[in-house]
């Protein structure tokens, strides 16, 4: 009996202890392991604070005057070896590592021994009135032996003689109103363009579509000029007469001989007469002060007052010079040509120290027309200081928890060739990896305020990230402005929300465009920018020979502290993306923005829809389905488990993956080189974005096809195209292994 009372005893002791290792085990938490708390931490604040204080204005400075000394044109031994050579040896010796990478494109230069001109031309071959071939020297650090004297790239080589017709701004709009209501034969014409409002390669397509022959594009002083045209450079920021706009006038992006794949050494090209989209008619810029020469003497009826610009002279359509000159016609004389080089793209990183493998990307072009200092080189000055900033960053100990990648971009200018080519060599890497991608082409376009573009995912970001950064302006933070938030909200107000600043849609005029159109990557786009009340078409300057460092020192950002706030912002986007546990990227804010697209299209486009009995039902109910996601994916996002690294993960991807579902591999309206669904070029202005855009090219000018049944079929097509993609987006962001979207349960 006591042996049985002691063994009843022992078992319950035993019990006992069971009872109480359990209840030990389970009531006290454990420990996390110093690795897995320290990861479950949003990025300490104190690093950001360091940054901005570290970034400094006299090194960017000096950044700008080695960057913008010499001439630095695509392919040049300046950008290609000099310049190139001097980031990769900097981001080599203080970052974790870089490398470069090469490719064989084809790029476009003038004849510098028979530069390009323009001239009137009698019967018996005599030239008068004969365009500069050379811009004017007017600041001793624009004479320079290597400068490239004004072309417009890849225009075709020729000697174009014709009657001149003024075709305003190029538009498609501009030639439609020539054709249809003047009845104008355009067949063998020399049309003079202005630039400004749409991408100048959208101008020489419509001209040659419309069957003129070549074209001159000039820069008038209504676009490029306010006040008095005796106050323009030296004396002030405007452009002279003597400016003329370099640039390319390709249409699409990426190297013309290697389309969709990239331009490595064992790419197959093209032969040069198998490019499809190369301009067929020859073009060149020229001076407003020249343009005047042949505008003054043109013939044909007055031009509808929105035609008109700023010049001494009356405004006529043409076609043809008017008495004494109507035997005389206008001569374009073009020796430009095509030639193989290899550029170059230096990619500078930061490892990761938990999550090496997702990539905060940041880019900046470097090669320029000119000089440059402007466009690309104030952007380059800016990213070399953050460079330099992270990299005293890593000395103290910080290290971000994503990889963090410096990107210098080579043959922008030409049609974002370097961007694309690396998009294209590296597309299955940086697709599923990628964050986000913010680019900065050039710090400063003016000083009054922040101009942004992004993709809906990334303005919360933009905004908080903008709220952290002093401003600039000191006349401004006397009136109560105190961040660059402050400031941009009060002079760029939001349309639908004047409490929040507006933020512009991605087109394709700078390297956002490959990650957005091709791999759906989320990007954004900043830079400060001139006061709104001007009506300018970019700042004066642009790409000529003008754009110097006397130029941004002595008139545009005397200081560098504009230059410093925006190197601030991109370090602060930068290190929010790279360090939060879960990544600051904002869904429902992309349904509050789609929500706002099929509103204004249902009433640009609904009353037209309704005469043809098509419904845009189905894209608002995908719509209305996507809005519910983003708000239960956001909210999980909210109350994440920050100590489960499975949770995170999974999280995160959804929230950086969403952008990749906007994106259809057959491209927008057929067209490869764009694809994403929601935002892509406008059709007719490679610079300007379009919400919607295969519905919105479907729709542009429908009731002047001649096939109408056909048009309208591609309409319900688009509309069918929209209500899948957004339903499919709404999908990937359903919780757990659940699969979203259609299907029928048996």
């Amino acid at each position: 009996m006591k042996l049985v009372h002691a063994l009843g005893i022992l078992a319950i002791g035993v019990v006992s202890l069971v009872i109480g290792i359990l209840i030990g085990r389970f009531a006290i938490a454990p420990e996390l392991p110093e690795w897995l708390r320290s990861m479950s931490h949003d990025g300490n604040p104190k690093y950001r604070y360091e940054l901005q204080k570290e970034i400094q204005t006299h090194k960017i400075e000096q950044n700008l005057k080695y960057f913008s000394s010499k001439p630095h044109i695509a392919g040049s031994s300046q950008e290609e070896d000099v310049l190139a050579n001097y980031i990769y040896t900097t981001w080599k010796s203080s970052l974790n590592g870089a490398k470069i990478y090469n490719y064989t494109v084809l790029l476009s230069y003038p004849n510098s021994t028979d530069p390009n001109y323009v001239a009137i031309v009698s019967s018996d071959g005599t030239e008068s009135d004969i365009s500069d071939k050379v811009e004017k020297i007017l600041s001793p650090d624009q004479n320079d032996s290597t400068v490239v004297n004004p072309f417009n790239a890849y225009s075709p080589s020729g000697v174009i003689v014709g009657d001149p017709v003024y075709v305003n701004y190029g538009a498609v709009e501009d030639f439609h109103y020539l054709t249809r209501n003047l009845s104008m034969n355009l067949n063998g014409t020399v049309a003079i363009a202005r630039y400004g409002k749409i991408f100048r390669g959208d101008k020489v397509k419509n001209g040659q579509t419309f069957g003129c022959a070549g074209m001159i594009l000039y820069s008038d002083p209504a676009d490029y000029v306010a006040g008095d045209l005796d106050r323009v450079f030296p004396h002030d920021w405007w452009l002279p007469g003597t400016g003329a706009q370099r640039g390319t006038v390709f249409n699409t992006d990426g190297d013309p001989l290697t389309p969709f794949y990239p331009a490595i050494e064992s790419a197959f090209s093209l032969d040069e007469k198998d490019i499809s989209n190369l301009p067929l008619i020859p073009v060149t810029p020229i001076g407003y002060n020249d343009a005047q020469k042949y505008l003054s003497k043109m013939a044909g009826i007055e031009a509808p007052s929105a035609w008109k610009g700023k010049l001494n002279l009356m405004y006529r359509v043409g076609p043809g010079f008017e008495s004494p000159f109507e035997e005389r016609k206008l001569k374009l004389y073009v020796k430009s040509y095509n030639v193989k080089k290899t550029i170059r793209n230096v990619i500078g990183f930061i490892e990761g120290k938990y999550e090496p493998d997702r990539y905060v990307v940041l880019g900046n072009h470097r090669d320029a027309w000119v000089f440059g200092a402007i466009d690309p080189s104030s952007g380059t000055a800016a990213m070399m200081e953050l460079s330099r900033s992270m990299a005293r960053m890593l000395e103290k100990g910080w290290r971000p928890r994503r990889s963090i990648l410096f990107c210098s971009w080579g043959a922008e200018e030409y049609g974002l060739i370097g961007s694309t080519e690396w998009v294209e060599e590296m597309g299955k890497v940086l697709g599923p990896r990628t964050v986000a991608y913010l680019n900065v082409d050039l710090s400063l376009a003016g000083n009054s305020t922040l101009r942004a573009l992004a993709t809906p995912i990334l303005h919360k970001l933009l905004f908080e990230a903008a709220k952290t950064v002093e401003n600039p302006n000191p006349d401004e933070v006397k009136a109560g402005r105190k961040t660059v938030f402050d400031t941009w909200v009060a002079n760029l107000p939001s349309s639908h929300d004047p409490t929040i600043p507006r933020v512009g849609d991605l087109g394709s005029g700078s390297d956002y465009s490959s990650f957005l159109q091709i791999l759906g990557i989320s990007s954004a786009d900043v830079r400060y920018t001139y006061d709104q009340k001007y009506s300018l078409s970019s700042y004066p300057m642009y790409h000529s020979v003008y754009e110097t460092m006397d130029l941004v020192s002595r008139i545009m950002d005397r200081g560098f502290k504009y230059h410093q706030a925006v190197a601030r912002l991109w370090g602060e986007m930068a290190l929010r993306l790279s360090d939060d546990v879960i990544v600051t990227l904002d869904c429902v804010q992309y349904a509050t923005t789609m929500q706002r697209i099929v509103s204004d299209v249902e009433k640009t486009y609904g009353p037209l829809l309704q005469k043809k009995g098509i419904t845009f039902d189905t894209v608002k109910e995908a719509a209305n389905k996507f809005e519910a996601a983003t708000h239960a994916l956001q909210n999980r996002a909210e109350n994440a488990n920050k100590q489960n690294p499975l949770e995170v993960r999974k999280i995160n991807d959804q929230l950086m993956l969403l952008e990749r579902a906007f994106i259809d591999p057959l491209g927008v309206a057929g067209n490869l080189y764009y694809r994403h669904v929601i935002y892509a070029p406008n059709q007719h202005n490679l610079y300007a974005a379009s919400s919607f855009p295969g519905l919105a090219a479907a729709m542009f000018d429908i009731e002047h096809d001649l096939n109408q049944e056909l048009r309208w079929q591609q309409v319900q097509k688009e509309i069918s195209i929209l209500a899948y993609t957004i339903n499919s987006a709404a999908s990937t962001m359903q919780d757990h292994g659940k699969i979203g979207g259609g299907g029928v349960q048996r």
